[in-house]
């Protein structure tokens, strides 16, 4: 485990000051790379379509870095929509319902399974039934855009809406493919590929609220498997908070090395 120290915020510009993934990314590569500093480019803080850090060795090379952040944008809009608690929150109080329910969404229409989730699972259980899935009910969920559900034991009945999440083998993958989507983008090839320097680094922050990839980095190895990056960089880094304060899990990869996990930083 590596102990880093988070920057100060005097170093930052007071035109727009460093997002949450930037300062996260500047602590995990001073703390992982030794003698680094990343010096934050100020003429981007501005607008200037340039990347976000001048990496710089302790040797006296600088390479460029870009910091971006991988969003599932329709499971951010479920989970927001899931905790809107002006829209009943994540639980509904079930009229017809004997037992309580764990369902699990599909998409984002979180109103039409606040619609038709009690009469439905109410359904289900005059059948003698305590789960579903789409193998065994493609119809219904189809109808209330779920993958399926199942009698769970709750002192006080009530249908409770899954947060949609990863993790194993398939979410080790989608931390590689969220990368790859990052740095595709034309946005960050323009930056990197036109900052004249020989190394390129993209930094792609993976939050908790992205179901897809959270936790994975730090529960799980990457695959051993060379990324998909175009020319414009050279290497990818994938990291992101655990379950515990402080702590940063962090996977890199370039194009002439495959993914790894580099551990844990405490910040």
């Amino acid at each position: 485990m590596v102990e880093a120290i988070m920057p100060s915020k005097r170093s930052v510009d007071k035109t727009r000051p460093m997002d949450h993934a930037e300062r996260l990314a500047k602590a995990v590569i001073e703390a992982l790379v030794p003698g680094s500093k990343m010096e934050y480019r100020e003429e981007q803080s501005q607008g200037a379509r340039v990347y976000d850090f001048d990496l710089c060795y302790a040797d006296g090379r600088v390479a460029a870095a870009e910091a971006t952040a991988s969003v599932n944008e329709v499971q951010a809009r479920a989970n927001a929509r899931i905790a809107d608690r002006r829209r009943g929150g994540p639980q509904i109080e079930p009229r017809l319902c004997r037992k309580s329910w764990l369902i699990f969404p599909r998409s984002d229409d979180i109103d039409n399974i606040r619609k038709h989730a009690d009469e439905d699972l109410a359904a289900l259980e005059s059948a003698g039934l305590e789960s579903f899935w789409h193998s065994s009910h493609p119809d219904l969920c189809h109808k209330l855009g779920v993958f399926g559900g199942a009698v769970v034991l709750l002192q006080k009945p009530a249908i409770c809406i899954n947060r949609p999440h990863g993790g194993g083998a398939t979410g080790a993958i989608r931390v590689l493919e969220a990368a790859s989507r990052e740095a595709w983008k034309i946005d960050n090839r323009r930056k990197l590929g036109a900052s004249g320097c020989s190394e390129r680094h993209l930094l792609v922050y993976m939050p908790l609220t992205n179901p897809e990839v959270a936790c994975v980095l730090a529960d799980f190895q990457p695959p051993i498997k060379n990324p998909d990056l175009p020319p414009e960089i050279t290497d990818v880094w994938a990291f992101g908070e655990t379950l515990a304060e402080g702590e940063i899990a962090t996977w890199r990869a370039s194009t002439n090395s495959p993914w790894r996990s580099l551990g844990v930083v405490r910040l």
